[in-house]
């Protein structure tokens, strides 16, 4: 069934209207229209608002929205006014007004309300109205009244930069110089060692370390030989042959001679071309030029060092059965390098002269070093040995 005054859904046996509470009559009944409880409801409904005709059914102004009068009567339901159908209100008169609110009496003089308010006064509190603000606010019952500092004064010279706020510090200061001093207290008793527990200490930790990595324990010095007694030399195991960890056996005795012998060679090799460049080189005028040929010789003089140095650094066995070999590569490098020295120092005053020098000019000079050369038949002794025995010595394996 359909209510003719809501249009809403109601079931085929209700009597009132769910929705809006109007009496639901049967085709043989008497029409809403003229039901007692309609009698609310005119024949005739107008818009309060623009005064247009509305039917039964509206709800509100097709035309401009109002909502229809009388919607919010006896028989309307709450749930219009949840679903926003308001209806409008009685238009308010100056009766009704005067009856329901009563008028404000009027003041009979302004001047004190209006002499209160300053108009220069801003919203800067002042100083003095804070102080005595903080010193009427209670102080019962609050944890922190009592460590609650004063505001500075007015008129207090604030010119030491301390700041009246800052929490003090001392206890700081105090904390970092009781590290200082602990730290330093440590350090002396570490190195003071009052109470002579430290060589213990590093007696145990020597002990446990030799215990732990044996391999590499660093021999005991020579002193301890020195304060050994002296009829200790007679003892056999004194007498017997030790050796030493770099001692060559006979076959790396071998291989260290023949490689010497190699780079004994080779390098004699390359006197040729250090003589060809000192030839044509050492009468140049250029200071530069000529201490740029003077290199070849100075490296070809320090690359025998290193050889005489290596051959004296061989550390053979007693009875070993090279140690004429050892002696007959020391002689063939000293030859060869006799014959590069004495180009050094003809070199050495070659580049002794001034910038302004000409080197012609002091020709004799720069070859007396040659000129001391001792000779057989024309021809250095240095080069008429290396060149006699360089192939008898060769090392040969025993």
């Amino acid at each position: 069934m359909i209510c003719p005054i809501c249009n809403s859904t109601a079931p085929d046996e209700s009597t009132h209207c769910p929705s809006c509470g109007a009496a639901l009559t049967g085709p043989d009944d008497v029409s809403p229209a003229h039901d007692p409880a309609c009698d609310s409801v005119s024949e005739f409904i107008f818009c309060e608002g623009c005064g247009a005709r509305l039917s039964a059914e509206d709800r509100t102004c097709p035309k401009c929205g109002r909502p229809a009068p009388g919607i919010l009567s006896q028989n309307s339901a709450a749930l219009d006014l949840a679903a926003g159908k308001t209806a409008s209100f009685p238009r308010l008169t100056s009766d009704m007004i005067a009856g329901a609110v009563p008028a404000p009496e009027a003041a009979s003089d302004a001047g004190p309300v209006l002499s209160a308010f300053d108009e220069g006064a801003t919203s800067v509190i002042d100083s003095d109205e804070v102080r005595a603000a903080v010193d009427a606010a209670p102080r019962s019952g609050s944890s922190r009244s009592g460590s609650r500092r004063p505001l500075p004064q007015q008129g207090e010279d604030a010119s030491d930069g301390a700041d009246p706020y800052a929490k003090p510090r001392r206890g700081r200061w105090i904390a970092l110089a009781a590290c200082v001093a602990l730290v330093a207290g440590g350090a002396w008793f570490i190195g003071a060692d009052p109470l002579g527990v430290m060589p213990g200490f590093y007696a145990s930790f020597e002990s446990a370390a030799s215990d732990m990595f044996p391999s590499r324990q660093v021999p005991e010095d020579d002193a301890d030989a020195e304060d050994a007694p002296a009829d200790a030399e007679d003892d056999e195991s004194a007498d017997s042959a030790q050796v030493n960890d770099s001692t060559l056996s006979e076959a790396e005795a071998y291989q260290r001679l023949s490689a010497i012998y190699g780079r004994i060679v080779e390098l004699q090799d390359q006197i040729g071309p250090v003589v060809e460049t000192y030839n044509g080189q050492y009468l140049v005028k250029d200071a530069s030029q000529r201490r740029e040929a003077s290199r070849g010789a100075y490296d070809l003089r320090d690359s025998l060092t290193g050889v005489l140095d290596d051959i004296d650094a061989l550390v053979l066995s007693d009875d070993t059965a090279y140690a004429q070999d050892v002696e007959h590569m020391r002689q063939l490098a000293t030859w060869t390098y006799n014959r590069v020295d004495v180009l050094c120092r003809s070199w050495d005053i070659n580049l002794a002269l001034g910038e302004d020098e000409r080197p012609a000019d002091h020709q004799d000079e720069i070859l007396a070093p040659l000129r001391e050369v001792e000779k057989v038949d024309g021809k250095a002794v240095d080069v008429v040995q290396y060149e006699q025995n360089v192939s008898a010595w060769k090392p040969v394996e025993k």
